[in-house]
Parts: C-alpha cells; sequence; structure tokens
C-alpha cells in the first residue's frame, strides 16, 4: 500500500527546562530528564520530521543532563554531531564523543549529554526485521539487534554519513520525503544500512540452504507484477508473496533468466516511465527534471542523469526541452 501521509515538521527553541522536558517526553517517549547548571545558560532546540514509518530528530541542548529513558519498542540510533552521549542500560555501557555513532539501548536505561548536538534515526523494529527476513529468510519474531555499538569503525562513518543526508534533505519541503517512492527507497535504505552497520542475528543466522529453482513462468509474472506497480513501493518479498515463491528464489531466479536483480529491473521500468514523463512534459508548467525523477524514486538527481544517458544517449534535460 502505497504511503500518501503528509511529511510533518516540528521545530522548538527554548530557554525553559521545563519546555524541553516536555518536548523530550513526548518525541522520544518516557523520559525524566535532569539538568545541570544555571538555567540561564540553558539553549535547548530540536527539528523533528516525520516521513511515513521514518522519524528524523536534530537537537541541540547546552548544559549537562541525565535522563531515565526507555523502553523504546523502535530502531533508534544517534550521531552525535558535538559534545558528548552516553547510553547505561543492564548489559553495556557506551560513549559517544563527537562524531561517534550508536544504538539506542531497546530496554529501560539512562542516558547522559554534555552540550550536545545530535542526530536521531527512528524507525519501527518490524520494518528493520522485514528486510532482515528478505536477507535471511528467517521470521521477524525471531530477528534482534545484539549490541549498541557499529561492527566497525568504517561501518560507523557509514552511518553517520546516512545520517547526514537524510537530514539534509529532510531541512527543505519539496526535496523528495513527500515523494512515496522516494520514501519508500530511504526507508529500505536505513533498514539495510542498519543491519549491516549494528550487530544483529543476520550475522549469525545459521546456513541457509540453496532456494529451489523457479520457472521462466514466475519469472515472467514478477515482471509484470513489477510493471504493473511501478508507481508503489515494492519490496522483492511482496512479488515473492504475489508469484507464490520465496523471495531468495525469485531473486536467484531473475539472475539466472533476466541477468539482475528484481530491484534492478523495477528501477529500469521507472527510468522509461521518467523517459516517457519528460517526453509529455511542458517546461513552461513547471515540469523539472528534478520533480520528474522524485516521482519515481530516483533521491540524487546526479545519479538519475548520469542513469539517463547511459540507457538514452542525451541528458534528460535536452529531451524535457523539446
Amino acid at each position: 500500500m502505497t504511503d500518501h501521509s503528509p511529511v510533518r515538521r516540528t521545530e522548538l527553541s527554548t530557554r525553559d527546562p521545563d519546555v524541553a522536558r516536555e518536548a523530550i517526553a513526548e518525541a522520544c517517549g518516557e523520559h525524566h530528564p535532569h539538568f545541570r547548571g544555571s538555567r540561564r545558560d540553558f539553549r535547548f532546540t530540536m527539528r523533528i520530521v516525520q516521513a511515513g514509518p521514518l522519524a528524523l530528530y536534530r537537537a541541540a541542548h547546552s548544559m549537562d543532563a541525565w535522563t531515565e529513558a526507555g523502553p523504546y519498542p523502535d530502531f533508534m540510533a544517534a550521531h552525535v554531531v558535538a559534545g558528548r552521549f552516553r547510553f547505561v542500560d543492564r548489559d553495556e555501557e557506551l560513549l559517544l564523543p563527537a562524531g561517534g555513532v550508536g544504538r539506542y539501548p531497546p530496554g529501560r536505561s539512562v542516558l547522559h549529554w554534555t552540550d550536545v548536538v545530535g542526530t536521531t534515526v527512528r524507525l519501527p523494529l518490524e520494518q528493520v526485521a522485514r528486510v532482515a527476513d528478505r536477507q535471511v529468510e528467517a521470521h521477524p519474531r525471531a530477528f534482534r539487534f545484539l549490541g549498541l555499538a557499529p561492527v566497525s569503525p568504517a561501518m560507523s562513518h557509514a552511518w553517520a554519513h546516512l545520517s547526514t543526508f537524510l537530514h539534509r534533505m529532510s531541512v527543505t519541503p519539496g526535496e523528495g520525503l513527500e515523494q512515496p517512492l522516494v520514501r519508500a527507497s530511504l526507508t529500505d535504505l536505513v533498514a539495510t544500512t542498519a543491519l549491516a552497520v549494528f550487530p544483529n542475528t543476520t550475522m549469525t543466522a545459521a546456513y541457509v540452504p540453496e532456494p529451489r529453482r523457479v520457472a521462466p513462468s514466475v519469472v515472467r509474472r514478477a515482471r509484470a507484477y513489477l510493471e504493473e506497480h511501478a508507481a508503489e513501493p515494492v519490496t522483492v518479498a511482496q512479488v515473492a508473496a504475489a508469484c507464490g515463491v520465496g523471495a531468495r528464489g525469485l531473486q536467484a531466479a531473475f539472475q539466472r533468466h533476466v541477468g539482475h536483480s528484481p530491484l534492478a529491473y523495477l528501477r529500469q521500468v521507472r527510468l522509461a516511465r521518467a523517459h516517457r514523463d519528460l517526453n509529455a512534459a511542458d517546461p513552461a508548467t513547471g515540469e523539472t527534471v528534478a520533480g520528474i525523477a522524485r516521482r519515481w524514486g530516483w533521491t540524487s538527481p546526479g545519479r538519475f542523469a548520469a542513469a539517463y544517458r547511459e540507457t538514452y544517449g542525451r541528458p534528460p534535460s535536452e529531451t524535457l526541452r523539446e
């Protein structure tokens, strides 16, 4: 089902600790923040962008503070831009200096921060579990994260880069989050990246046997399904279910019979639809290459232009001007 819900943006700037306490509790669930220092020096700003299931927070907070927090039913990960942040739960303690990345503890915990500026990405855990299920065909209820820290410095940098990209995109209305296909693509990207960055059960899954072979007729049905639903957010699991096969089997069959994955085929279909729209568009009405690209799920105008030129031998702007 396509998510057409509007993007909600909320911003707060206050010098009143009580207002900040209420805002933190409302945004993040059960919290009891305590602040240390003079109220005269208190500054708090927070921006929240809610785009369907994906939530992006950016907060700047002066002074020392600590709070009893949780539990957190959702996946939440922080990137500390400045200052320090510390998570303490029953099993683990994680100190994040500037540049650090960490996952919020799922249970009750204590959080400490000092003059912090940070961003948080939040996604329902079931969204991540569905992507995990697609990767290893384990039941979503069996999925769980196993630690708060990234698996490596390289993966920490990858999450920081993604978080920075998402928050820059979220600042300006019309930059993509309003488009259902872009939103679905970013949600899937967050879940996939989370599975690569933070320790979880997909990294320790037992050997999974090779999927059974899928007939070419099933691949043809899958291609027809993708073409029919190209304007909607689509996952491999949805296509596989519609065709009555497993996701891994469908992936393998596409590689064997088509030469690439189902989602790569879907990108080709969407590129062709964008090409059609560019041919039909009238620039005088305000249609733009970037707007058409976002309509068909391309978050980066540069990548869209490169893919378009590779396929059609010319930049998309030339097609639009004709």
